[in-house]
Order: C-alpha cells, then structure tokens, then sequence
C-alpha cells in the first residue's frame, strides 16, 4: 500500500514539474495568430475581393466635399482605371468566375469572367431585367493586360500608332482587366455593341437600374473629355450599391467622383489624342447614325441629309432663310421684279404640294469625337 501512495506521489510532482517548467502558451504568441497567418486566413476570404478604399456610408467623407480619396489600389473594387491610371501589367484579379447569365457567343472563353462579387451582382441585375421582359447578353468580361497588348499591337501593325491610339484602349487602362466589367447588349441591335443600344427599351432599362446591383454606365454620353473615352451604353463597372447610387443620383463619372476629371482633358490636349473604346475590337462598334438620344444637348441643330428641292415660283413676298426649318418645309421665295425670260419649266402637277425635304432626325449631335 504505501509504495502505490508513494509511487503516486512521485508521479504528482513529476507532473506539476512539467506543468512549471512549461507553461501554456500565451494566445496572442500562438502560431495561429502570427500575423502571417492573417493574412494567409484573410486571402483565403472569398469575401475579401469586396472590401475597398471607400466605406459603405459615404457620407462620413462627403459631408463637406462631394470628391473622395482617390483609390487606385488595383484589387479594389472601387479602384480608378483609366487612359491616365494604369493597372500594373502583373494584375489578375481574384476569384475570376463564369456568371450564370446568358452571353451573346457559345464557346468557351475567359471573357466569359468576372470576380465572383460582380458575377453574383450580374446574375441578380439579368434576372431582374427578365422580371420586366428584359433580356440582356453578356459579350465580354474579364480581359488580361496581355490580351489587351495583344489587341493594342495587332492595330497598331494595322492601322499605325496614331490610329490605334484613336480607337484602341493602352494594355493597363482598360477597365476590363479589373475583373469588375462587363460589355452587355440585346438581341434588338442583333447582340452589337452599338451606341444605338442606348436608346432600346433594354438600354434605357439597364441605365435606370444597373446602380440597384452595384452597376455604373461607365462611360456616358457627353462626358468623353472627362473619362477619355466615347458613349459606350453597353460598358457597365461594379463598384457597390453605395457608390453606384451615389454616382447615378449625381449624374457623376468616377473621374468626377474623385476629382481628378481634369486630368484626362489634359492628357488629350498633350497627345492631340481622341476618345477611345474600350472594346476587344474596335471595328465591331457600331456607332449611333444619328447620334444617341440620351440627355441632349441644348442648343444642337440638325443639319439637312440632302439639298432642299427648288422652290416654287409664288406671289408670296420673299423669307429670309439660311436652311430649311427642322419640321417644317423650307420657305418659298418671290422675287420683288420679274426676273428676265426664261424657258417655260417642265408643267408640275399642283393638286398636293410637293413632300418637304428629308432632314435629318431630330435626335441632337453628340459632342463626343466619334471616329
């Protein structure tokens, strides 16, 4: 009996020695919250892709000032990307999925792509558009900073440096990279990206509604000396409920929304350069013929699309006109003195008037430089 009591004992001590000797370690110095192992844990987030620069409650840094920090953190999902803040050659975007949305082509392609965060927001934005009988077709997402120089060289080899600089977006300044965007159209302009898309029923809808899932339209009409690049009602970015409705309700580019819109205007100005598109292929824009409807512009006058017909000889007394009024026919004119003689015209037929002078649609010009 008294050697297992004693037996016992020794183990009693052997054990609190080691307790002493070592103790546990302190949480705060374990291995699993090294600060290496955060950041391992945080980029294995699949949320993490949806954290930027900017807060959700906007109004804690637009209280006195309607411009915010300028982000240009490459991952972010508000990031500015444009002809003057490049995306480094080396950015792939995380977590680059397929939507489960309808594309205008059926093969396989990375351009099917987007970051998980946008891919989720297209998805519910298509689906609402279905609600209301909008179909909508993606066209190209994701594009690689080798892509892009791909495409940029081909049209240089092509069309010159100073061509492809006027139609063609520079590998890093294509918002494509990003992950975030997407081209979009419809089967009513035959899957095109074509600005009349603008003015469809499917356009208008996709403009009133994109900033509800976090869309912007990108590049709007009449802001291309702002963003360096012409309408494109097809070319929606994700950058977050907050900061797309923000921007819609402000009529705001993200030039303007960080101030830095001048900053292109003077990049045009030193290159002599034109707005571009930020398209795969450049040739596959269809520009608006006459110019897009959206948010005309004061003062806009149509020009005529052929000669006005010669007038008719009246008694009518003689109205000064530089070209035909918009929807009215043109003016007649009388002269104050019989003019010389003259062979007798060919007889006109003077039971109706004659049709007045096509013009051209009442739709206003674009300001943006489209070629």
């Amino acid at each position: 009996m008294k050697r297992y009591i004693l037996t016992g004992i020794i183990l009693f001590f052997v054990v609190s020695g080691i307790i002493l000797l070592k103790p546990a370690e302190p949480q705060h110095n374990s291995g699993k919250n090294k600060p290496a192992a955060y950041e391992y844990y945080y980029n294995e987030n699949e949320n993490n892709e949806e954290d930027s620069l900017l807060p959700e409650d906007l109004s804690s840094i637009l209280s006195n000032s309607r411009t915010v920090p300028l982000d240009t953190i490459p991952s972010s999902k508000t990031v500015l990307v444009n002809r003057v803040y490049l995306l480094p050659s080396d950015y792939i975007p995380p977590n680059l999925v397929a939507p489960n949305v309808k594309f205008s082509f059926t093969y396989s392609s990375d351009k099917r792509k987007l970051r998980k965060v946008a891919a989720e927001a297209l998805e519910r934005l298509f689906q609402a558009g279905e609600k209301e009988n909008i179909e909508l077709y993606g066209v190209s997402g994701y594009r690689s900073y080798a892509r892009q120089k791909q495409i940029y060289d081909k049209n240089i080899a092509t069309r010159g440096q100073a061509a492809t600089d006027a139609v063609s977006a520079k590998p890093g300044s294509s918002e494509h990279q990003t992950g975030l965007t997407i081209d979009v159209s419809a089967r009513s302009v035959n899957f095109r990206l074509d600005q009349s898309f603008g003015d469809t029923k499917e356009g208008q809808w996709l403009a009133q509604n994109a900033h509800l899932y976090g869309f912007i339209i990108r590049y709007p009409y009449g802001k291309s000396e702002i963003t360096g690049y012409s309408y494109e009602p097809w070319h929606i970015r994700f950058v977050g409920k907050a900061v797309a409705t923000y921007l819609y309700e402000n009529e705001l580019t993200l030039e303007e929304y960080y101030g830095v819109e001048d900053a292109v205007k003077d990049d045009t100005l030193k290159n002599e350069s034109k707005p571009r598109v930020d398209v795969e292929d450049p040739d596959s824009v269809k520009y608006a013929t006459p110019k897009p409807t959206v948010k005309p512009k004061a003062g806009a006058s149509p020009k005529p699309t052929k000669k006005p017909a010669r007038p008719k000889k009246t008694n009518d007394k003689p109205k000064k006109t530089k070209k035909p009024v918009q929807t009215k026919p043109p003016a007649t004119h009388s002269p104050t003195a019989p003019p010389a003689p003259t062979p007798a015209p060919t007889p006109v037929p003077t039971a109706a008037p004659t049709d007045p002078p096509a013009t051209e649609s009442s739709a206003p010009t674009s300001q943006d430089n489209e070629s």
